[in-house]
């Protein structure tokens, strides 16, 4: 696959949001957003998956985590030395780095919720009334939710949303190529998913919004920009998964920007993000045997 094609693709296809931040966010919880995280932004965010799995004092929160969003240390499993676990205290929405009792008071759940129109509103609605605080995130419990809430992964695109030429043959087949690549079409921005991981990251860890809100108005305007596209009738699938993928991708960041108003909601974006990298490996594909079948590589 030629190299201006390739960087069209990372248009609109990132490979996954690091299952680093997921798991974060996993163990963060509900302290995630009632206190504000403690230390600095990762300066480089291209960390391996060994980096981002390492965990010395083996109390299951990575290291990367211990240092970048709770400010504990990641060679102590408990911190505050008050004889419950980092990973303890940040599952149960107590701060690991202040020893002793803190504010037990817990959401409400079960028939306590009044509304249920967010994804976290509806999980605490799907727990007992009687729940113990310290269950409440519990990992078992909140990936079952999530993975029953996901919905459909792509969206429908009407067929009359799709633009068609009857024009064929390498000539046209490279024309489209070019109007879904950065390079050519300078009407689409390049986003990857260091990109959006490096937004997330200075969303949750330094309230700097403004860049992970400038990704989400450039995917928006990248999804205008394919679906103002005319492609060949043999390019219609491709093109219509493309479409596609990228209206999920835009929305799913959207849901991923503002997890501080829906938690949960913010976590199954995450999860839809990371899957969506395995359709746009599908999409680069058949581009590949596209250009193969008219030599265009």
């Amino acid at each position: 696959m030629n190299t201006i094609n390739q960087l069209g693709l990372r248009v609109a296809g990132i490979t996954a949001l690091g299952l680093a931040v997921l798991f974060g966010l996993y163990w963060g919880g509900r302290a995630l957003l009632t206190r504000s995280p403690a230390g600095e932004t990762p300066a480089d965010t291209s960390f391996s998956l060994a980096e981002r799995q390492q965990d010395n004092d083996g109390d299951g929160v990575a290291d990367l985590y211990e240092t970048s969003y709770y400010n504990t240390d990641p060679a102590k499993s408990d911190t505050d030395g008050d004889g419950m676990s980092d990973l303890d205290e940040i599952l149960s929405g107590r701060d690991p780095v202040t020893p002793g009792p803190q504010d037990e008071s817990r959401p409400a759940t079960g028939s306590q919720v009044g509304t249920a129109e967010t994804f976290t509103q509806r999980y605490l609605a799907s727990l007992p009334d009687d729940i113990p605080r310290e269950q409440i995130l519990d990992q078992a419990r909140l990936e079952a939710f999530i993975n029953a809430n996901r919905g459909e992964l792509l969206p429908t695109v009407a067929a009359d949303a799709i633009r068609t030429s009857t024009a064929a043959g390498a000539e046209a087949i490279k024309d489209y190529l070019d109007a879904i690549s950065s390079v050519h079409n300078t009407s689409l921005k390049a986003v990857t998913s260091t990109d959006i991981e490096a937004a997330f990251r200075l969303q949750i860890n330094s309230s700097q919004s403004q860049p992970m809100r400038d990704l989400v108005i450039a995917l928006g305007k990248n999804v205008g920009v394919l679906e103002g596209v005319t492609a060949p009738t043999e390019a219609v699938g491709l093109h219509t998964k493309l479409v596609a993928a990228s209206r999920s991708l835009r929305d799913n960041a959207t849901s991923l920007q503002n997890i501080q108003q829906d938690f949960v909601g913010g976590l199954i974006a995450a999860k839809n993000i990371e899957a969506l990298g395995a359709v746009f490996q599908e999409i680069a594909q058949d581009v590949r045997a596209l250009e193969a079948h008219y030599g265009l590589e």
